[in-house]
């Protein structure tokens, strides 16, 4: 399977040409396959902080505790916040990946 810094050649040398074009093609579609990947999973987890939400207010209105009321609006902003903070340093994460490895293959230049 394809993976970061997988080089295409048997004997570990970095493509050249039309070669290099490709890796980084592919470079480029699994970075956005991962991003959109962690979009849904980030959908989904906050869809659960969005039901969390809906669901404190229907026990609002039948008279639940403020206390626990209080305490699922924490938790709700808990998992939304860390939701956020997980998805954005993936992300980051990808993106310094994909650049550091882009442009760190031997024999690419800006120009090219």
């Amino acid at each position: 399977m394809f993976g970061w810094g997988h080089s295409e050649r048997p004997n570990g040398a970095a493509p050249e040409g039309r070669d290099q074009d490709v890796h980084n093609l592919r470079l480029i579609a699994a970075f956005a396959f991962h991003t959109v990947a962690a979009a849904c999973l980030f959908a989904l987890i906050g869809g659960a902080a969005a039901l969390l939400n809906v669901y404190t207010h229907l026990l609002e209105t039948f008279g639940m505790a403020p206390l626990i009321i209080k305490a699922i609006h924490l938790t709700e902003y808990f998992l939304f916040v860390l939701d956020l903070v997980c998805f954005l340093s993936y992300v980051s994460r990808e993106a310094w990946l994909l650049l550091r490895h882009i442009f760190s293959t031997p024999g690419l230049s800006a120009a090219d």
